[in-house]
């Protein structure tokens, strides 16, 4: 099946209410945690999927320079207009348009972070090496990485019954319900990708729906002992894996949460 893995991304609802359906479940705490590393290794920092804005706008309110680099342009319009409300930030947030596969800054980044497992969308084991050898020449050494994955839970990947449960939030505009529901998902065990068909659907009071629209997104998973062998292989020497961003040791079917030096 050959699909765009980031055509969630491309405008839409996705785009529009990224902010309402990303973070808490088991990416709770995760901008936290971000805060609390960049703290210890000082920056300037890099993060890759910058999206909105949501992890970039507070670090560098918490004083960072901060590059953020994403695929979709209006993902970095939506965080542009947020850093346009906050003119203080400016001198140290900059954003940038490109693939996490093949870029160059023409700088160097005391940590890197890679949140909300968009690492993932690169759905092919070569971009995956790609990018972590991009992110490598763009770290001094003993520079630090962070790479937030989803652990691969098979009961859910494979199981009968297995799409998410829909989600739901208010429209911070209309204050209609917004319902987002995995419609479809196929999975290919010997590519390790799952694609999954999402509807957002707006209800009105009365709970007529008076929108109705579906996107789509690409994974690939990885499995543990792949990401510390891609890991090595890059350059870089695995500091910590965590399950959670509470520091909770590794678990099956939370979070890969991984933390790793780049190698001097």
């Amino acid at each position: 099946m050959m699909t765009d893995p980031n055509a969630y991304y491309a405008g839409g609802l996705g785009v529009e209410l990224y902010d309402l359906f990303t973070g808490g479940g088991l990416l709770t705490g995760d901008v936290e945690f971000y805060l609390d590393s960049a703290r210890r290794s000082g920056g300037p920092i890099l993060e890759l999927g910058t999206g909105t804005g949501r992890v970039l706008i507070p670090l560098a309110d918490a004083g960072h320079e901060v590059v953020g680099m994403d695929l979709s342009r209006l993902m970095l319009d939506r965080a542009a207009a947020k850093l346009r409300n906050r003119p203080e930030l400016t001198s140290r947030a900059r954003l940038v348009e490109g693939d996490m596969t093949s870029f160059d800054l023409e700088q160097r980044f005391a940590l890197a972070l890679v949140p909300a497992r968009s690492y993932q969308h690169v759905v092919t084991p070569e971009g995956q090496r790609l990018a972590l050898n991009c992110i490598r020449r763009h770290l001094i050494p003993g520079g630090h990485l962070i790479l937030d994955l989803f652990d691969p839970n098979f009961e859910l990947l494979f199981g009968n019954g297995s799409k998410a449960p829909p989600r739901e939030a208010q429209h911070p505009r209309s204050g209609h319900l917004i319902r987002r529901t995995v419609v479809a998902r196929h999975t290919d065990p010997y590519q390790q990708t799952v694609h999954e068909v999402l509807r957002f659907e707006e209800f009105d009071g009365a709970g007529n729906v008076v929108g109705s629209e579906e996107t789509s997104w690409s994974l690939r998973w990885n499995l543990r002992q792949e990401t510390a062998y891609l890991l090595e292989l890059t350059g870089f020497e695995v500091i910590d894996l965590y399950s959670d961003f509470s520091g909770s040791p590794p678990d099956y079917g939370r979070e890969q949460l991984w933390v790793a030096r780049a190698r001097q």
